[in-house]
């Protein structure tokens, strides 16, 4: 995974925000696809989310995460890596080819 590769939403998922809590719901044909499994982000989940709506890089969301929670960039990284691995097995995300 290259540090300059810049991720976006895909495009048969929608974020919908119920509670103050991110949840991501997969569709099929315009239509919610529950047999598919929701995804709910916690507030670092989120505000990654932010940083891929917004078509930062990998390594702007984790340079932008370690400025706002003061964090050690390493374990920032790791966390962040770990995350958009799981996003894009979900097919939540996908590489932005511009």
């Amino acid at each position: 995974m290259n540090k300059n590769s810049v991720y976006t939403p895909s495009d048969k998922v929608v974020p919908r925000r119920i509670k103050n809590k991110l949840i991501i719901v997969p569709i099929e044909d315009g239509v919610a696809d529950f047999n598919d499994a929701m995804f709910s982000f916690n507030e670092t989940g989120t505000k990654v989310w932010e940083c891929i709506e917004q078509k930062k890089s990998l390594e702007e969301i984790i340079s932008t995460l370690s400025n706002e929670y003061n964090a050690d960039t390493d374990r920032i990284e790791q966390s962040v890596l770990k995350l958009i691995t799981t996003l894009i097995e979900k097919r939540i995300i996908e590489e932005w080819k511009n």
